[in-house]
């Protein structure tokens, strides 16, 4: 489902791609026997792929990226199963074990710990992929940042593939972008109207900002 997405964005940004980058079927299925359900697929896919890696997990409590719970911390609260929550901060996000649209079902999002679970994401698949190029941006050692209005967008699709597709993206309040040959991820927040850039070699940023005319700042 999104596997081949998050291993390009995984060798783009980290270096080649390897399983012991993620969990292993062993380790999944025993959340899946402690929790008595099955797993999304699309949730899957992310521990199978980055369910070890520290910054697409969000182990290394940085700030401004999400925290995903390893398989062995998931938990079922108020018919829910919270995987995410933010690195320094109160929010979580969860799906529904009985969501009709299971294997890749809606996320629902929270502000607070006892707060009111709200719509946050139509598809699981979409929140992964963009929660993956939320931390690779942050993580990034170079980084950039404009405000941009959804309709210049255009300027960027040119020059920077969506991981995975437009089409699987759909349904949320983020885009994300990577391009392998220079090493760059972006990712876009429909809410801020903010285009964050991040770079892996010197040069990379300026060279998309000369070729896409967008008005990039420090980070």
């Amino acid at each position: 489902m999104i596997k081949k997405g998050l291993q390009d964005l995984t060798s783009a940004m980290f270096g080649a791609w390897t399983p012991n980058d993620g969990c292993a079927d062993d380790e999944i299925t025993a959340a899946e026997d402690r929790l008595g359900i099955s797993l999304p697929d699309a949730l899957r896919d992310y521990y199978t792929v980055a369910g070890r890696h520290p910054e697409l997990m969000g182990m290394d409590g940085r700030e401004h990226t999400l925290r995903l719970s390893a398989p062995r911390d998931l938990s079922l609260a108020d018919g829910q199963l919270v995987f995410c929550g933010e690195n320094q901060g109160p929010a979580a996000w969860s799906v529904r074990p009985d969501d009709a649209g299971w294997p890749d079902p809606r996320v629902h999002g929270r502000a607070e710990p006892g707060g009111k679970w709200y719509s946050e994401a139509r598809r699981l698949s979409a929140f992964l992929i963009n929660v993956a190029g939320r931390q690779a941006v942050w993580a990034a050692p170079y980084q950039a940042a404009c405000r941009l209005h959804e309709d210049q967008l255009v300027a960027v699709e040119p020059l920077l593939g969506f991981i995975g597709s437009r089409e699987m993206q759909k349904g949320g309040h983020w885009l994300s972008f990577v391009d392998r040959s220079s090493r760059v991820v972006a990712h876009y927040s429909y809410i801020t109207s903010t285009l964050r850039i991040g770079a892996v070699v010197p040069g990379a940023l300026e060279s998309l900002r000369e070729g896409s005319g967008l008005p990039l700042g420090p980070a």
